[in-house]
């Protein structure tokens, strides 16, 4: 059997031009800043940190930072990083409401971060599709990628003796994927 999964430019069946989401990611959160209006690093890097676990609770999140020089003020956008499975991961958050007390936030990841488990399972499910069975799927080592929206990533097929190559578009911060037809 020769192993036939294949971009859109070739023989892929109309099933995988769906854009399939697997992203792991985005949230926002508020936090109190004191009496004194003032902008905590620490705290703002515990809401990343926070927010990303309950995203991804079976993995490992650690290490999250934010700048230490951001003013408080409504509308400023600043970059956080979080390790994820010890892959950086940026975050752009943005201050959103500052009151008496209190500030809010928005946190969405600043580059997509993809499930390499979902990945590898979606397209296990386009060779499934296309009536290819007992297809092994490669995408690396890494538990997720952090790519930015229009680039691609590698992933191998192998079926028996067969293998092949094939690239998957991230389409969007999302966590958007698709095969990519120009590879």
């Amino acid at each position: 059997m020769v192993l036939r999964v294949t971009t859109t430019r070739a023989a892929l069946s109309a099933a995988a031009l769906v854009p399939v989401l697997l992203s792991i990611g985005a949230c926002s959160a508020s936090v109190s800043t004191g009496s004194d209006k003032e902008y905590d690093a620490d705290k703002v890097a515990g809401l990343v940190q926070d927010a990303q676990e309950k995203a991804t609770p079976d993995l490992d999140v650690s290490d999250a930072t934010c700048p230490d020089d951001v003013e408080l003020k409504k509308g400023a956008t600043f970059e956080c990083t979080i390790s994820i499975e010890g892959v950086e991961a940026p975050y752009t958050v943005t201050i959103t409401e500052v009151g008496d007390t209190s500030a809010r936030y928005s946190m969405d990841p600043a580059k997509a971060i993809i499930s390499v488990d979902a990945a590898v399972g979606f397209l296990e499910d386009q060779a499934t599709a296309q009536g290819l069975d007992g297809v092994t799927v490669d995408c690396g080592d890494a538990a997720i990628i952090v790519q930015d929206p229009q680039t691609t990533f590698p992933c191998t097929l192998t079926n028996g003796g067969q293998t092949q190559d094939v690239e998957l578009l991230i389409e969007d911060l999302d966590g958007t994927v698709s095969i990519d037809s120009t590879s």
